[in-house]
C-alpha cells in the first residue's frame, strides 16, 4: 500500500501512547489519564494494523510475514519472562521452566507482547479466509468468512477474544470493501471535542461498546488533521516514526523498567512531568538505538528481518 502520511502520523502518536502508559511512575500519578490513554489506544492500533495487513501473497512472502511477528514475540517474550523471575516485576513467573514459559508463549503472553501475538493470530486467519474464499471480488464473503473464523476462534485461545480481535477486523472489513484511508477516515479539528466528550465526559471504557469505536475514528479524524499541522521537517519525523513503531514497541519495555533506578533523582518533580518527559524520550531514543546497533551488527536477521528501520517511502 501506498504510504500515507494520515496512518504514519496516527501510528506516531500511538506509539508514544504506549510508551506513556508503560511508565510506570506516570501511571500511578495520574491513574484517570492512563486509563482513559487505555480505553482507545490499543483499538486504535489494532484498526490501523488490520487495515494495513495484506495477506494475499505467494507462500514464500507469506511465511516471511509470519516469520517477522512470531520471532520478535518469541524473542522478547522469552526474554522476559526468564527477566521477571529474577526481578521485582508484576505478572513475574514464579518458577523458572519450561512449561511456566510455553505458557507465558502461547496463552498468556507477557507485557506489552499480547499485541504481536494478536496480530499474528488475526494474520492468519485472514490468510486463511483468503484460501477458503480464493474469489478476490467476493470480498462480503470474504469479510464474513474472517469474522466467523475469528468469532470461533475467541472461545478457544484467550488472547483472541472478541475486544481484542474486533479492531483489527474493522480495519480488514474497510481495506476488503476497497476503501481509502482518507475517503474514510476524515480528517477535522472538531473530531478532538467529540473525541473528548466521548472519553472524558461519557466515560466510555468497554472496548466492546459503540463509544469505543466512535472515538477511535474521532481520534484518527483529528490526528490526520493534525498530521497537515506541522512545520515540513517535525512532519517528516513524525512520518518516520509512525514507519518505525516496531522497534519502539519492542524494546521501549527495557527502558521503561530501567527508569524507576533513576527515580529517586525526581524525588522534586511532585508533578512527575518532568520525569515522564525525560523516561519517554530516553525509552523512544533507547529502542532506536537498540535497533540501530542491530541493524548495524546484522543481528536484525534473528528477528526475521534484515532491518528494523524502514524508509518513508516504502510500501506500508
Amino acid at each position: 500500500m501506498k504510504h500515507s502520511t494520515e496512518i504514519n502520523f496516527s501510528r506516531a502518536v500511538l506509539i508514544l501512547l504506549v510508551v506513556l502508559v508503560h511508565i510506570v511512575h506516570f501511571g500511578t500519578t495520574y491513574p484517570a489519564v492512563k486509563e482513559a490513554i487505555l480505553a482507545f489506544m490499543m483499538p486504535a492500533f489494532l484498526f490501523i494494523t488490520g487495515y494495513l495487513a495484506n495477506v494475499d501473497k505467494p507462500a514464500k512472502a507469506f511465511g516471511q510475514y509470519v516469520l517477522q511477528i512470531f520471532l520478535p514475540y518469541f524473542i522478547m517474550v522469552v526474554g522476559f519472562s526468564v527477566l521477571s523471575y529474577f526481578l521485582p516485576v508484576r505478572d513475574k513467573l514464579t518458577e523458572l521452566s519450561v512449561n511456566a514459559i510455553s505458557e507465558r508463549l502461547f496463552v498468556t503472553s507477557i507485557g506489552p507482547y499480547w499485541f504481536l501475538y494478536v496480530m499474528l493470530g488475526c494474520g492468519l486467519l485472514y490468510r486463511l479466509s483468503g484460501l477458503i474464499v480464493r474469489n478476490k471480488e467476493r470480498s462480503f464473503l470474504r469479510i464474513l468468512t474472517f469474522g466467523l473464523l475469528l468469532y470461533g476462534v475467541s472461545f478457544v485461545v484467550p488472547l483472541m477474544s472478541v475486544q481484542n480481535v474486533m479492531y483489527y477486523f474493522l480495519g480488514v472489513a474497510l481495506r476488503q470493501c476497497n476503501i481509502q484511508y482518507t475517503n474514510f477516515i476524515k480528517p477535522s479539528r472538531f473530531a478532538l471535542f467529540l473525541f473528548i466528550f466521548i472519553i472524558v465526559f461519557l466515560g466510555v471504557r468497554t472496548w466492546v461498546s459503540f463509544g469505543i469505536v466512535w472515538a477511535v475514528y474521532e481520534f484518527l479524524a483529528f490526528t490526520s488533521w493534525l498530521s497537515t499541522r506541522f512545520p515540513q521537517r517535525l512532519e517528516y519525523s513524525f512520518n518516520w516514526l509512525g514507519m518505525n513503531t516496531l522497534p519502539i514497541y519492542l524494546f521501549h519495555p527495557i527502558f521503561t523498567l530501567a527508569s524507576k533506578y533513576y527515580l529517586p533523582l525526581f524525588a522534586w518533580d511532585k508533578t512527575a512531568i518532568c520525569f515522564t518527559i525525560v523516561t519517554l524520550l530516553f525509552s523512544v531514543s533507547g529502542s532506536l538505538m537498540v535497533a540501530f546497533a542491530l541493524d548495524k551488527t546484522h543481528l536484525t536477521q534473528l528477528f526475521g528481518r534484515k532491518a528494523f528501520f524502514r524508509n518513508i517511502n516504502e510500501k506500508q
